[in-house]
C-alpha cells in the first residue's frame, strides 16, 4: 500500500523531505528574521517518530511502485478545552518532493490524515500555510481548506 505510516526505519528519507520543505521556506522573500534553523529537519522528525502510534500524533507517507518515499504528511492532536469543539487536527507538515508533484500523493496523504481524524471523533483539520508560499496557498484551498485566522507579524 503506498500510503504507510512511517517509523524510525523511515528516518533519513523523512528528514530529506523536511530539509526539503524548510529549504524551501527559507528562500522566501518574508521579513529577513523568519528563518528556520539547520539541523531543524532532524530534530523536528526524531520528536514526531519518537510519537508516532500514540493516537496523538500521525506520521505518514506514500512510497511510489520504486519504494521511494516520494509524499510525507505529519499531523497531531491539539487540544482546544475553551472552545466546544474541543480537539482538532493540526498538520504541521505536507510536502511532496521536488519533481514528483501532481501526481496525487499528497491528495491520497491528506484523505488518509482525514479518514483518522474521523476516527478519533474530531471533526476539523487546522495548518498553518505561509501566505509567500502560493503554491501551498492554492493547494490548502484547492482542498476545501478555508483561510480562518490571521496571523500578524511586527518586526521591531
Amino acid at each position: 500500500m503506498p500510503v504507510q505510516s512511517l517509523g524510525f526505519e523511515d528516518r533519513e528519507e523523512s528528514i530529506e523531505l523536511v530539509n526539503q520543505f524548510f529549504k524551501k521556506i527559507n528562500s522566501l522573500d518574508l521579513d529577513g528574521l523568519f528563518k528556520i534553523r539547520p539541523r531543524a529537519a532532524t530534530k523536528f522528525v526524531d520528536i514526531y517518530l519518537k510519537l508516532a502510534g500514540t493516537n496523538r500524533v500521525l506520521v505518514q507517507g506514500y512510497r511510489d511502485e520504486s519504494g521511494e518515499l516520494v509524499s510525507l504528511l505529519i499531523a497531531r492532536v491539539e487540544e482546544k478545552p475553551f472552545l466546544q469543539e474541543e480537539r482538532t487536527v493540526y498538520i504541521d507538515i505536507a510536502v511532496t518532493k521536488r519533481g514528483r508533484k501532481k501526481k496525487g500523493y499528497m491528495t491520497a496523504l491528506l484523505e488518509s490524515a482525514e479518514n483518522w481524524t474521523k476516527e478519533l471523533g474530531i471533526k476539523t483539520m487546522e495548518l498553518r500555510a505561509i501566505k509567500a508560499n502560493e503554491e501551498a496557498m492554492e493547494y490548502w484551498k484547492s482542498k476545501d481548506f478555508e483561510e480562518f485566522y490571521v496571523r500578524f507579524r511586527k518586526k521591531l
